[in-house]
């Protein structure tokens, strides 16, 4: 910052924060000791409370990790902030040390100042992280010990504008779930200065307001917490009631989806408003995916869409699944360079209500994919996405679910489909109808035919036109679920011993090999679709389940060589029969072949229908008969 520059007023934007609940499962988010290696406190460190630390004699902390570094990349990329202060506020005595890290991750010290009982002020530039990179400081003691007793990162108060946020919750059935997130929010004291309104919109039965802890954390919430009612529309239902609401209020100047199943850490919601305050145009701010059962893993920390392929993908150098317990903030060259996202989970992720007037609400599309349309679209009208690191919820985890096994794969297929047509990369959908082909072959090469069954339903809905979308919204899930238990692999039984013994046919052979190479799995696979196609399955195979496949083991080419298997089911709740049915195959085999073919020749003027027909069917008046229609019947 230069010496004649004249700052009247510095505005917080960033507070250094720790846990005070499962302090050991979360530590390495929130403090790193410097080795990269022991980062757990009681050895040398202890958590005083949620912005309070003890530092132990002859011991080193540091904030360079995940929830305290600040992330100076992002701030100037995409803000007109060019200086940032740190203040520190210290008892005992010791060393207070501020570092940055270049986009190739290589950090420095840049100032150092001894502290004996004082607040600390830091002044720092903001102009030399084009490409990535953080600030973060190190507490160090010597022979006596020290606390901090707070630190923020403010940088000079240039708004216009002090925004407040509505955060909006949608939940189904997940009651305890919901009742945390309530509790989490309100305890938090931080959070008061930019929260306008909790909006609770249960869609359930087993309703939040009927659990024991809700009155003591409404009481607490008090005039912030609105409760809506209403029928089961699914995500996008739920959120694009949050966001309707939001704009008939005309009170806050942003609005935070937060999912249920979610834990919060409370100052993400902070950051991530006053981060939108200062960025230059109005910006979707979005929060990473930290999951709920390894608490130190990073699921993503943003992602970009592959337009080819109508699929996502990691942004930049960042792959999935990253573990701070392991390789810490520091210690991970390419978490310090920015990344671009062109979407962000609606798991966490806020959204000034000028894009939503300029662009509209969600799509009525129940789940999945609502989100990612909605900022490509957002990203079209000149609306970025930024997924900001320091801000994130815990959310359960993917990996014990496999959505093509349930019916859940219906929505997956169908809006998959509506986000390639309605952002199309290219005149016929470059990959997607390709991919969407040789998916249907894979999935009845391994003998799932409820699910073959409901990407044909997606893709006949998606030929019904963008009109009809608001009318499947209410009963659709209802069908598309009894239409899948019509089918064998789709019943899953719980006790293995109501189910024939395991076993296989006079004479087979051993079991088939994973292929090893791209022209065996070509050969393999043609061997498979002969005798699917053409050879009549075993009456053994009626009788007796030939093998048992592991859901984390289910491939196509396990099915090679047998007519029957039992696949347990990804949450572990049993197994499901699959049997195949040559007559079957063939009839879905043609169908798909006829389908792809009409939505490749028809997908210039479809892709043309759904961008004409997105205003009628995204715009707050559009989503007010939704809501009006819904409630009424």
């Amino acid at each position: 910052m230069s010496s004649t520059t004249t700052i009247t007023s510095f505005a917080t934007v960033n507070h250094t924060v720790f846990p005070v609940r499962g302090v050991a499962e979360v530590s390495s988010l929130y403090v790193d000791t410097g080795d990269g290696s022991d980062s757990q406190p009681g050895e040398s460190y202890e958590i005083q409370g949620r912005r309070s630390i003890r530092i132990f004699p002859h011991r080193r902390v540091s904030m360079g990790t995940f929830f305290n570094a600040f992330p100076a990349s992002y701030w100037q990329r995409f803000t007109n902030v060019r200086a940032v202060r740190l203040s520190a506020t210290l008892s005992g005595r010791g060393l207070l040390s501020v570092y940055k890290s270049s986009a190739r991750g290589r950090s420095s010290a840049v100032a150092s100042r001894s502290f004996s009982d004082e607040t600390v002020e830091i002044d720092l530039p903001l102009t030399s992280f084009i490409d990535g990179g953080y600030y973060w400081f190190d507490v160090a003691c010597a022979g006596g010990e020290a606390t901090l007793e707070g630190a923020e990162w403010q940088v000079p108060d240039t708004r216009e504008v002090e925004g407040t946020v509505t955060v909006g919750i949608t939940t189904f059935n997940r009651p305890t779930y919901a009742l945390d997130q309530l509790v989490a929010v309100g305890e938090d004291e931080g959070i008061k200065d930019v929260l306008d309104t909790i909006l609770l919109v249960d869609q359930g039965t087993d309703l939040v307001s009927n659990q024991p802890g809700f009155p003591a954390a409404a009481e607490v919430l008090g005039d912030r917490l609105r409760v809506i009612r209403q029928a089961n529309l699914g995500g996008s239902g739920g959120f694009g009631r949050a966001m309707l609401e939001t704009l008939r209020e005309e009170r806050s100047r942003y609005v935070l989806l937060l999912d249920d199943d979610a834990i919060s850490e409370p100052e993400a919601i902070v950051r991530s408003v006053r981060f939108a305050d200062f960025c230059i145009k109005p910006t979707i701010v979005g929060g990473g995916m930290l999951h709920l059962d390894e608490r130190a893993v990073l699921y993503t920390q943003g992602e970009t869409w592959d337009y080819g392929r109508s699929w996502m993908r990691p942004s930049g150098e960042s792959e999935y699944d990253h573990d701070f317990a392991e390789d810490t903030l520091r210690a991970t060259p390419e978490l310090h360079r920015r990344l671009t996202a062109d979407f962000n989970g609606w798991w966490m992720c806020l959204i000034p209500t000028e894009v939503l007037d300029r662009i509209g609400l969600s799509l009525p599309v129940f789940l999945k994919f609502d989100d990612i349309e909605f900022s490509l679209r957002a990203g079209d009208q000149g609306y970025p996405t930024v997924c900001l690191p320091g801000v994130a919820v815990w959310h359960m985890a993917w990996h014990d679910k496999d959505p093509s096994r349930t019916w859940e794969e219906y929505f997956i297929h169908r809006n998959r489909w509506i986000t390639g047509l309605l952002h199309p990369g290219g005149k016929r959908g470059a990959a997607l109808p390709l991919m969407s082909f040789l998916g249907d072959i894979k999935l009845l090469f391994m003998l799932q035919y409820s699910t073959v069954r409901l990407r044909h339903e997606a893709l006949a809905d998606l030929l019904r036109g963008p009109s009809a979308l608001p009318g499947l919204l209410p009963q659709r899930q209802a069908e598309i679920r009894q239409m899948r238990g019509q089918y064998s692999d789709a019943r899953v039984v719980e006790n293995l011993a109501d189910l024939p013994v395991v076993r296989r046919a006079p004479g087979a052979r051993g079991t088939v090999r994973r292929p090893t190479n791209p022209v065996a799995a070509l050969v393999l696979a043609a061997r498979v679709a002969v005798r699917q196609l053409l050879v009549r399955e075993t009456a053994h195979s009626k009788r007796h389940p030939e093998r048992i496949i592991p859901a984390p083991d289910i491939s196509w080419w396990r099915f090679s060589d047998i007519d029957s298997a039992l696949v347990t089911s990804p949450d572990g709740l049993g197994v499901a029969w699959y049997q195949r049915d040559r007559a079957l195959m063939r009839r879905f085999l043609i169908k798909s072949v006829m389908v792809h073919l009409k939505l490749w020749r028809r997908f210039p003027r479809l892709s043309a229908q759904y961008r004409d027909g997105l205003t009628d069917i995204t715009s707050p008046a559009a989503w007010e008969k939704i809501f009006t229609d819904t409630s009424a019947s």
